[in-house]
Parts: C-alpha cells; structure tokens; sequence
C-alpha cells in the first residue's frame, strides 16, 4: 500500500510542481482565459481520474494488490478534494443572499420628472435634462 501511495504522490507532486514552475516562469499573460500552468493542473487531474478507474478495473476484476489499493484510495482521495475545492464555493455563493433591504432604490418616473427614492427618502430630483436633487 506505501508503494502505491507513493507512486501517486510522486504523480501528483510532479504535476502540480510543475504548473507551479510554469506559473512562475510565465504567470498568466491573459487574465481572460486559463493559464498553462490551469491547463497543466486540469490535465494532472484528468489523467489521474482516469488511472483511478483502470486501477478500480484491475483490483475488482484480475489482481487484488496492496499497491493497487494504495493508488485508488490516494487517488479518489485528491480528486474528490479537488472537486469539492471548486464545488463547495461555487455552493455557497448561490445561496448567499446577494441583496440588502436596504440597497433598494425605488424610482418614480411620471412625464419628464423621474424621482429616485433610498428607504422612502427622495435622493434624486431630474426635470426634463435639469438635475434639481441629487444626494447619491
């Protein structure tokens, strides 16, 4: 089982390493797409994912091995993480309440006049392109 343990940990170390390297030496040119060092890290992942489900093949159906053992609990172990890493705030983001009572602004448009109440108290008077009030 330490064989296997290690093994993985060699993978998984050797591929988050060296996105770290990369996000040094590189950093991340283009703030509006993922950088190499994300894709590195997606793709440590990905084959990861996907030598824990051949070794889940392996152990049920032909060789039931201490190392392969290792490797799978070691590996479903990371993954999992990760995924609850990204998941769980994605989670707690969409339930957060994302508005105060309080920061409602009620508006008021009748002909060229548009009133802009905060709590029931007038902030903004506009008559016509005149700006009469304004306590923004």
């Amino acid at each position: 089982m330490k064989k296997g343990i290690l093994k993985t940990l060699l993978f998984y170390g050797i591929g988050f390493g060296v996105a770290g390297i990369i996000y040094v030496i590189i950093g991340n040119p283009y703030i509006h797409a993922p950088g190499i060092h994300h894709l590195i890290l997606f793709l440590t992942l990905a084959v990861g994912l996907i030598w824990t489900l051949i070794s889940i093949r392996i152990f049920f159906f032909k060789a039931k091995t201490e190392k392969l053992k290792g490797i799978i609990i070691l590996n479903s172990l990371i993954i999992i993480s990760c995924f609850l890493y990204v998941a769980i705030p994605i989670y707690l983001d969409s339930n957060k309440k994302t508005f105060i009572e309080s920061d409602f602004v009620r508006t008021e448009i009748k002909g060229d006049t548009t009133k802009l109440y905060h709590d029931d108290n007038l902030i903004y008077i506009k008559a016509k392109d005149s700006v009469i009030l304004d306590l923004r």
